[in-house]
């Protein structure tokens, strides 16, 4: 599978996950969501690559006014303490 499909696939779980939480969470909960997953489409669409296991991809949001500005971020130093 490349890049392109695990950004989609990925993209495909958060909505679905909308989808089955939309009653159940708050509103800012379900904007969070919303977020997460037109990033993973983007980065699908513009072929960013895949995080490594290891890497912890971040996304921020930032309001800006009357919109909401996201910033991405691959953390390296990020391991799982097993």
């Amino acid at each position: 599978m490349d890049d392109y499909q695990k950004w989609l696939e990925a993209a495909a779980a958060i909505a679905q996950d909308i989808e089955y939480l939309r009653e159940s969470l708050q509103k800012k909960d379900l904007e969070q969501l919303q977020i997460a997953l037109a990033v993973y489409k983007a980065n699908a669409e513009t072929g960013v690559p895949w995080p490594n296991p290891d890497d912890l991809y971040c996304i921020r949001t930032r309001p800006n006014g009357s919109k909401v500005r996201v910033s991405t971020e691959m953390r390296h130093d990020f391991r799982l303490a097993c």
